[in-house]
């Protein structure tokens, strides 16, 4: 963790409140310089790569022709003799090489873009990706058909079905990666500044298209927002299917960049997760979290530097910073919502409790259980190792119609280490919905997003008070 990234967090939700949100997205923006310089194609959302594709199913290169390492495994390009190392649909990285439609049985000949102004083609393989990589809920005795359990032993699935792609080079899989749309800039804002989310055009639809991520750039341009003129801080609008799971990172796209960024995710309305540096010595910024809408509504990921993050103020910037080394990978990695089943609380007095840790900065926990609509119903976490930086929140959601929206939250605002949040923290259904237990889900996060030395433990208990 950068030595700023104390301040720069705590900062971070003194700018969440509603008034200043309306502000915080007129004055997002995204960047890349306006003259294009890292744009090889223009957004396409109904493409599973980039839209430029010269597929061969013809098996024209001998298998003596092609380079000693292809197909082999790698980490980053240096590690193949052809200087390509590429993502696989499965999501694993290979060596491969050049082409222009000469590949093996197998493979495609597609074009990748890597951040220059030529797009170049190369080998890839046609295999599908795996459905589903998370284990599924197991059946065990007097297990109940259909989880969250009623009588022991429960079920207890993964609570974080996803991995950590800050883990991953940044310099890889470029061929599933969006350019910035528009001459070279994702919009600036959601509405009320020069260059306003045009949706539909300028965003990543995870739907209908297989891309992991978004290459882009914090410029050093003047943009003008409603508070007047600031620096570049990106805004991509992401459509999903209803609870799907979705990790952000966000890292320079090179070792020597100085770019730092931060990254923070609305759901329209507020604020809702917040990243600066994923671990100590590790600046990727990275957060999860659960797709809320059964409608048409985007999320919204902005993206921006540390410095200029921590130069705001209510009446602008007091310093910019941005430019051509200022280049950023953004991944998007999916994966079903598996929230921790607790169970099933029938009656006043009855409580759950249990317990976790957050050991990533950008991690979040989703928990389920089953009550009725009408039980008064409160959940406290008290946390019981981890460092000063580490801020206990819970977000309560509102599921009704299968929604997982952010009703509430509360955090340890007093430095004690309890949170609570009670009844009016959720929305579990509309109208009369009886006495039959319906589904009731809550969110344990960092608020400060950034999970320093060790790991945050909690307890947890749920109660009918």
């Amino acid at each position: 963790m950068h030595a700023h990234d104390q301040t720069l967090e705590m900062r971070s939700y003194a700018r969440t409140p509603m008034g200043w949100l309306v502000a915080c997205f007129a004055v997002a923006g995204c960047g890349s310089d306006d003259t294009g310089n890292n744009t090889v194609v223009v957004l396409d959302t109904t493409v599973d790569t980039i839209s430029v594709d010269a597929t061969s199913d013809v098996d024209t290169t001998p298998s003596d022709n092609l380079p000693p390492d292809f197909g082999d495994a790698c980490s980053e390009n240096d590690d193949c003799s052809t200087g390509f190392c590429i993502e696989t649909p499965a999501g694993e990285f290979v060596c491969s090489k050049t082409c222009i439609d000469e590949c093996p049985v197998g493979w495609s000949c597609k074009g990748i873009t890597s951040g220059s102004v030529d797009v170049i083609f190369v080998c890839v393989p046609e295999t599908e990706p795996p459905q589903d990589t998370f284990t599924p809920d197991t059946t065990e005795p007097d297990d109940t058909t259909t989880p969250p359990d009623t009588t022991p032993p429960t079920d207890t699935g993964p609570t974080q079905p996803l991995g950590n792609s800050c883990d991953l080079d940044p310099g890889v899989g470029v061929e599933a990666f969006f350019t910035e749309p528009g001459g070279g800039d994702w919009p600036d804002c959601i509405v009320g500044c020069d260059k306003e989310a045009d949706l539909g055009l300028t965003e990543i639809d995870l739907r209908t298209a297989s891309a992991s991520g978004s290459l882009g750039r914090i410029d050093d341009n003047q943009h003008t927002y409603d508070v007047g003129v600031g620096p570049d801080i990106d805004v991509i609008a992401i459509r999903a299917n209803p609870r799907t799971m979705l990790e952000f990172s966000v890292r320079a796209a090179s070792a020597d960049s100085p770019l730092d960024p931060v990254l923070y995710v609305s759901d329209g309305f507020q604020v809702r997760v917040y990243s600066s540096d994923v671990a100590v010595n590790n600046s990727c910024a990275r957060t999860v979290i659960a797709y809320p809408y059964v409608s048409q509504l985007p999320i919204f990921v902005a993206i921006e530097d540390a410095l200029n993050y921590a130069s705001w103020t209510p009446g602008g910037w007091t310093q910019t910073a941005g430019g051509p080394s200022y280049d950023y990978t953004l991944r998007i990695n999916t994966a079903p919502f598996a929230p921790t089943e607790l169970g099933t609380i029938a009656a006043p007095g009855q409580s759950l409790t249990p317990s976790g840790a957050i050991s990533s900065g950008g991690d979040i926990h989703y928990y389920r259980f089953m009550a009725p609509a009408t039980a008064n119903i409160g959940v406290t976490l008290t946390a019981t190792g981890g460092g000063s930086t580490f801020v206990p929140a819970i977000a309560g959601m509102k599921t009704n119609e299968g929604q997982l929206v952010w009703q509430d939250v509360g955090y340890d605002g007093d430095g004690n280490g309890v949170v609570t949040i009670d009844k009016s923290s959720f929305v579990v259904c509309f109208g009369e919905c009886g006495s039959q237990p319906v589904e009731w889900i809550f969110a344990v996060y960092d608020w400060n997003g950034a999970s320093g030395p060790g790991t945050f433990s909690y307890n947890l208990d749920v109660r009918w008070n």
